[in-house]
């Protein structure tokens, strides 16, 4: 009996739409589709242009067809993009990419690869999701660059100065241990005026000092010093608490770096502004 071949009939069902940076997983869950280097390459390139895609560019470049200017946009220490600035973890399209550069990390750790790839990796995590204010991301990736792929001798010498910089800062602001930032700073012998300089205003409680320095730091300095800052403006406001009776409100907003609505509301303060003047109970 003679069978005819049926025409197979087009599925009227749309196929779905996968995001890229979901179409692999985590290694520690048991997905391998991340261990082969080029996969690697090519699904750090992904994320980097989503991540530039959010951000933009810089003012004066342009974007080139193979993506290497993407890849590279936040490796700079002079970036200072205003919307990267303003960006957050939690911000529109920002988690995907944040679960990306995990699943990127889980990797590279498993493929044991600590070439200069890796590096570039770690660098760019590093240095975005400082900016995100995502500790969850960053305190890992710095631990495994500085005591793991610096070892290879890797990192200059300013890279070692810089990232060594940024994990003390984490430890005195973020984490207030302020014993192992200086064990970490006299281990490296770590050699930054400007990072002594906010170890000493935190040690002393100085917030006038505190403030000078995290003017002079650079764009992701600044974002670590901000863990600090409401320990710091406490501070500034013990300080006029116990110095003036009455002070201007200009100077009240100088010093606590809040306009004084947020800063009485925020720290339930007993003062009274009269016109311009706060008086102090």
């Amino acid at each position: 009996m003679a069978y005819r071949q049926q025409k197979e009939r087009p599925s009227r069902l749309k196929p779905p739409c996968i995001d890229p940076l979901d179409s692999v997983g985590l290694v520690s869950k048991g997905d391998q589709s991340l261990l082969n280097h080029e996969t690697q390459e090519d699904y750090f390139n992904t994320i980097t242009t989503r991540y530039h895609a959010l951000v933009g560019p810089s003012e004066g470049q342009a974007q080139d067809e193979d993506g290497v200017t993407a890849r590279l946009a936040f490796l700079s220490l002079n970036q200072d993009t205003l919307l990267a600035a303003q960006l957050r973890a939690s911000s529109p399209g920002m988690p995907p990419i944040i679960m990306a550069m995990r699943k990127l990390r889980e990797a590279i750790v498993a493929s044991s690869r600590v070439d200069e790839f890796a590096k570039t990796v770690y660098i760019f995590i590093i240095r975005t999701t400082i900016l995100l204010g995502h500790p969850e991301s960053y305190h890992p990736a710095l631990l495994h660059l500085i005591r793991r792929i610096h070892c290879t001798g890797s990192l200059s010498k300013e890279e070692e100065t810089e990232f060594i910089g940024y994990y003390i800062l984490d430890l005195a602001c973020r984490q207030h241990d302020l014993a192992n930032a200086f064990g970490v700073r006299n281990m490296y012998d770590h050699r930054s005026g400007r990072i002594d300089t906010v170890l000493m205003a935190l040690v002393h409680g100085n917030w006038v000092l505190f403030e000078k320095a995290k003017g002079a730091g650079n764009t992701y300095e600044k974002r670590l010093m901000e863990w600090a800052g409401g320990r710091m403006t406490d501070r500034a406001v013990q300080c006029l608490g116990k110095t003036y009776l009455s002070v201007s409100k200009a100077y009240v907003e100088q010093c606590t770096g809040m306009t004084w609505e947020s800063l009485k509301e925020s720290r339930n303060l007993l003062w009274t502004c009269e016109g311009q003047t706060v008086m102090i109970k």
